[in-house]
């Protein structure tokens, strides 16, 4: 397994999905940052980690060919914190499962959910403290565990059922070989797999006050880290390998979600059609954008709908290039569930591809998307009605904050991200 260099440079172009993103910089001793010091009272808890992905998993060995693995059936007995790959079994349905390589894109900093087994082959162990995020923890509305990655998503492998008759009528005939879920997806890329070490209160940051990383987390000294009001060490470094799996329903009728998405209470589901594509990859990105373009009308009319002053907003939403725009700077909030096979169309010049996602929206994700599409719709028109709305969700968010920081000092109790 390869490692990130020592140092590297600061920042690195990154084109995500059609947007040009920063590359986080270098955690590495050695490597000078001429970044200011950041607050001390701020470091104190952190910028925010997101909550687990339903579903992912983390491997217990990173390698470049899971594609064995691909279609095996996770026994029902087995619980949500226990799933690992290996676990799963091969039935006599797997063979309708194949897989397609598929491009991807984005920058993460997620807890990610791992099986006692796999954080024992990672070397990673639960922190002795109490209270901290552990797989009886609840952390971003999700039992996860006490890992912590930040990543950059290159590509996966996706479960691909070409033949869904012949599927179907396998799993139908024989109650055991199709469990209700299978490994659907592998996830590659690079990144830094962070191990909670501990409250922040513990660690002094007052000396060692280090750059603020991409608004991620706080860098206090070596390869310590400040976020979520934790403390996090560096465990793992990783480059262009598979890290993640996912596991997925195994729906005998296919693409159900297409006309009925999933309820939740964690999120909203929207559910992305391309427009015909070359490939089925453009295919694939492009539905994802309309995902994505989904989300910043649904947020754009709950803001506008919330009041009068607001309606200056309205207009903006129906301009596609404006919209597009703003829905490019939340991507990273929008998470692709899982993937319809793509359909094929007959066209003057030649065979086309359209592709269906179900993508996720979650509802802890919302305030700070607001600001970010406001932000975008701000910066590309001048308005100077939004850049007031702009500055009043700030200024809200701010309130929130200061009113939250003084009910915990309040009671006196730490709570657990």
């Amino acid at each position: 397994m390869k490692s990130f260099p020592a140092c590297f440079n600061a920042y690195r172009p990154l084109t995500a999905l059609g947007m040009v993103a920063l590359l986080l910089p270098s955690l590495g001793t050695g490597c000078s940052s001429h970044a200011d010091k950041p607050d001390v009272s701020a470091m104190a808890q952190g910028p925010y980690v997101a909550g687990a992905r339903e579903g992912v998993y983390l491997r217990a060995s990173f390698d470049s060919d899971p594609s064995m693995y691909i279609g095996r059936f996770i026994s029902p007995g087995v619980s949500p914190d226990e799933i690992d790959e290996n676990r799963g079994v091969q039935t006599s349905c797997s063979q309708y499962i194949t897989y397609r390589e598929v491009n991807a894109a984005g920058q993460f900093d997620e807890y990610y959910q791992s099986s006692s087994s796999v954080k024992a082959s990672l070397g990673l162990q639960a922190p002795a403290i109490s209270a901290a995020p552990s797989g009886d923890a609840s952390v971003g509305n999700e039992r996860t565990t006490n890992v912590r990655v930040r990543y950059n998503l290159k590509k996966k492998l996706v479960a691909h059922i070409e033949d869904f008759d012949a599927y179907n009528t396998c799993c139908e005939s024989s109650a055991d070989a199709c469990s209700g879920q299978y490994i659907g997806e592998f996830w590659s890329g690079e990144g830094t797999l962070f191990q909670n070490t501990g409250r922040s209160t513990d660690v002094d940051v007052s000396a060692k006050g280090g750059p603020e990383l991409g608004g991620t987390a706080y860098q206090v000294g070596g390869d310590v880290e400040i976020a979520d009001g934790w403390a996090w060490r560096r465990a793992i470094t990783f480059e262009d390998v598979y890290f993640a799996f996912r596991v997925v329903d195994a729906e005998i009728t296919g693409c159900g979600w297409v006309d009925r998405p999933p309820q939740s209470d964690e999120g909203q589901y929207f559910v992305g059609i391309s427009p015909p594509a070359a490939t089925g990859d453009m295919a694939r990105t492009m539905a994802m954008r309309n995902a994505r373009t989904q989300v910043v009308q649904y947020l754009g009319e709950a803001i506008v709908s919330e009041s009068i002053t607001r309606a200056s907003l309205q207009g903006y939403l129906e301009d596609e290039q404006v919209v597009a725009t703003a829905a490019e700077g939340i991507a990273s909030r929008v998470k692709d569930e899982r993937y319809c096979p793509a359909e094929t169309v007959e066209s003057p010049e030649g065979l086309k591809y359209i592709a269906r996602v179900l993508a996720f929206f979650p509802y802890g994700e919302e305030e700070r998307a607001r600001r970010e599409m406001v932000k975008s719709i701000a910066d590309q028109t001048g308005d100077q009605e939004v850049q007031a709305l702009e500055d009043e969700l700030a200024a809200d968010a701010t309130d929130e904050s200061a009113d939250a920081t003084g009910e915990e000092g309040a009671t006196g109790e730490e709570v657990a991200p």
